[in-house]
């Protein structure tokens, strides 16, 4: 149990980590420079915030035990998942033809896919939580 809670700790620093250093910078910087577009900046600021957001209420739920809270940071998390797919998907696609792109598909996927493994590990601690729990009140 406490493994568990151990790597979902990691995973939550490695979300606040993205949200400020590839998302907020990145969205603040191509806003002030218009480096990219108004919308893909100010959509990169909001996942940048909602992520660093999302970790520190993770962190709070996954060390509090607290089931409800975890339920809502599953929720919080797909929801996420979801931008960064469209967020994700409307990158690669601006970058058309180029050598790059290949290099973003790599690292889009294997973001995404931590993305995966972080909902399914916060699923697997939920169901240990609520077992433990009932064991205990039986």
């Amino acid at each position: 149990m406490r493994l568990i809670q151990i790597l979902l700790t990691v995973f939550c620093g490695i979300l606040l980590a993205n949200g400020i250093f590839e998302y907020l910078i990145l969205g603040i910087f191509g806003l002030v420079f218009n480096i990219r577009s108004k919308y893909d900046s100010i959509l990169l600021i909001l996942l940048g915030i909602l992520l660093s957001l999302f970790s520190i209420y993770a962190l709070i739920a996954i060390w509090k035990n607290n089931i409800k809270l975890l339920i809502v940071s599953i929720i919080i998390l797909i929801i996420l998942f979801i931008l960064t797919l469209v967020k994700s998907i409307t990158e690669i696609n601006e970058l058309g033809l180029r050598l790059i792109r290949t290099e973003w598909i790599a690292i889009r996927i294997t973001e995404l896919v931590l993305r995966l493994t972080g909902i399914s590990t916060l699923m697997v601690y939920i169901i240990q939580l609520k077992q433990d729990y009932y064991l205990i009140n039986s």
